[in-house]
């Protein structure tokens, strides 16, 4: 063999061998920054997480059977109203309660003290109530709940736009009509959605008659909008089929 060919042949080889031996350091320092990128990131999640706020229940005052009034004012206070009828007229929706529902001397309710006991501020939260096929929701102060019934509009959440430190403690209450108490069967009847200092979305199921809550978890926008905005639920009214 010409000694020109063997140097061509072990040019060609040595030049093969690195080029696999370069790919397989390219690869293996590919693999290293993403492992290292997926530590990291899992690092910030697991941060994310333990840094959550988080409610736990202090206190739960409950006056089911109409027995005793509450004097004392609640932070959030809701009135929970099933809806009587759902109809159209003239392109409007409209949502049907019984008037009974207004006067107050018929409520009785079940009122929760819950505390912030993670580390990060709540900058805001709202309240939804789950069963929206066939309930509402109205914010008590000052007198919100009377506008909604009296227009025949659906509502399923109510804000609360108040800081709530580590520590920290607010009053939650859901009023009912004595004859007009709103059960959930098995998941929870409420929950709570709480925006962090940080904008991160965390969700707690809260089972009102059962005083139970879950502890937190975190919720996308989607989430937020699918369980709380009317807009969808309107939809699936004049569209049954799409509950």
């Amino acid at each position: 063999m010409e000694p020109a060919l063997i140097v061509s042949i072990i040019s060609i080889t040595i030049t093969a061998l690195f080029g696999l031996w370069n790919f397989r350091i390219s690869r293996e320092n590919h693999q290293m920054r993403k492992d290292e990128f997926i530590r990291n990131r899992n690092k910030d999640l697991k941060e994310e997480f333990d840094n959550r706020p988080r409610l736990e229940i202090v206190l739960t005052k409950k006056n089911i059977e109409g027995k005793a009034k509450s004097s004392s004012k609640a932070d959030i206070d809701c009135l929970v109203v099933p809806i009587k009828n759902y109809s159209e007229k003239e392109k409007r929706q409209i949502f049907e309660y019984d008037k009974a529902v207004i006067n107050k001397l018929d409520w009785v309710y079940i009122e929760f003290r819950l505390k912030n006991t993670g580390k990060s501020i709540i900058d805001h939260l709202y309240v939804s109530w789950n069963s929206a096929k066939n309930t509402s929701m109205f914010d008590v102060k000052n007198d919100e709940y009377l506008i909604f019934i009296g227009a025949n509009m659906l509502n399923y959440r109510v804000m609360l736009e108040e800081h709530i430190k580590p520590g920290q403690e607010f009053t939650l209450r859901f009023n009912f009509h004595k004859d007009m108490i709103m059960y959930g069967m098995i998941s929870a009847e409420a929950s709570i959605w709480m925006f962090d200092e940080y904008k991160k979305i965390w969700e707690q199921p809260l089972f009102v008659h059962r005083n139970i809550i879950y502890d937190s978890q975190n919720a996308t926008h989607d989430d937020f909008r699918n369980m709380t905005d009317i807009k969808d639920a309107l939809e699936c009214f004049k569209n049954p089929y799409l509950w």
